[in-house]
């Protein structure tokens, strides 16, 4: 598999996906690769929504978890240095123990992955998240799945999909 360096999604495009999944206060937002958590303290901030953010690298969650106990946002923001491919995050691979950090705990799952990586996830998002919860990816389309929005921030689009009515 194919791992790239970290690009975050631009501030501007964060917000437009964020409001175009719908997502509001008492959700849940999970964002695959997080990077510095930058998007997540401003979900946790603008939305008032429970975030955890997955990231392999651990310089970038080392900076990560900096910058949101400076944000004083530590009760509503979790961040794992872990990879989101292993069972402790897929529920429906072995439901015998408990997965806190599960995604069928998710309202919302955001990324910025491409379309190697999404192949990967795509049965595991279907079989994980519950009737309603959004997928919204940054540039690239996950093909099969119907977006039930589709937009375009500064040249690039994002896809926002829902489970029961893409997939």
């Amino acid at each position: 598999m194919f791992v790239g360096e970290y690009t975050p999604i631009p501030r501007a495009a964060a917000i437009e996906m964020l409001k175009e999944s719908g997502i509001k206060e008492g959700d849940t937002l999970y964002m695959l690769s997080c990077g510095d958590g930058d998007l997540l303290i401003m979900a946790a901030r603008r939305f008032g929504v429970r975030c955890v953010g997955i990231e392999r690298k651990k310089v970038l969650t080392d900076d990560a978890f900096e910058k949101v106990k400076k944000s004083g946002l530590e009760d509503r923001i979790t961040i794992l240095n872990d990879n989101f491919h292993f069972p402790r995050f897929w529920s429906h691979i072995d439901d015998r123990e408990e997965k806190p950090y599960a995604l069928r705990n998710a309202d919302v799952v955001i990324y910025y992955l491409t379309l190697q990586v999404q192949e990967l996830l795509r049965d595991k998002l279907v079989k994980e998240l519950r009737k309603g919860a959004r997928v919204a990816s940054y540039a690239f389309k996950l093909m099969g799945w119907e977006p039930v929005k589709t937009k375009v921030v500064e040249g690039v689009p994002f896809y926002i999909f829902e489970k029961g009515k893409s997939f």
